[in-house]
């Protein structure tokens, strides 16, 4: 499947993975060292990850209890049903802590990999830059040599104009000392 945001897909992914824990939760998957209670009455409670009605009131320490908290008796039956509702929910987190751990690894993988290829590009952009620099500086030094070899030939084409034009004239010169 593709999705148009890794947001989506994180969503999605973490949906599927809880839905699964507590399927494997409910269907008796333990992964938890503590040992499971029956559960009386076929009484399954739902996930304990889920808001349950009454359970909007955050229960602070100690300030809390009333005052005759000592006196005050509890079914056992009763701390069975939280203590199993605890432990699923334990190992519903830990199923989900396994299931993303290997996302979380191949993910770190890739982005290692990436790192390596990003360092790779780098040093290949460095050797690039290098290269183009003393390029540039190459042609610098050309274009100043191509330069100066213009001028030369120009002086050099003048030199041999001049020359030219001094021989025709003696030339001639040679030529009236002849005729006379």
């Amino acid at each position: 499947m593709k999705f148009k945001s890794r947001g989506t897909r994180n969503d999605l992914l973490f949906g599927l993975r809880g839905l699964l824990a507590e399927l494997q939760v409910n269907e008796g998957v333990r992964i938890s060292s503590i040992q499971t209670p029956q559960v009386h009455n076929g009484n399954i409670t739902g996930s304990p990850i889920r808001s349950r009605p009454g359970e909007g009131k955050k229960i602070e320490a100690a300030s809390a209890l009333p005052p005759n908290a000592d006196k005050i008796v509890i079914p056992l039956l009763e701390v069975h049903k939280v203590i199993d509702t605890e432990r699923r929910a334990y190992d519903q987190l830990l199923l989900m802590m396994l299931q993303g751990a290997s996302d979380l690894k191949s993910s770190e993988d890739d982005m290692m990999a990436l790192r390596g290829t990003l360092d790779i590009v780098k040093s290949e952009s460095k050797a690039k830059d290098k290269i183009q620099t003393n390029d540039s500086k190459l042609i610098m030094q050309l274009s100043k040599k191509l330069e100066t070899l213009l001028m030369d030939n120009e002086d050099l084409r003048d030199q041999n104009e001049n020359l030219n034009n001094r021989i025709v004239t003696l030339e001639h010169e040679n030529l009236g000392v002849y005729e006379s």
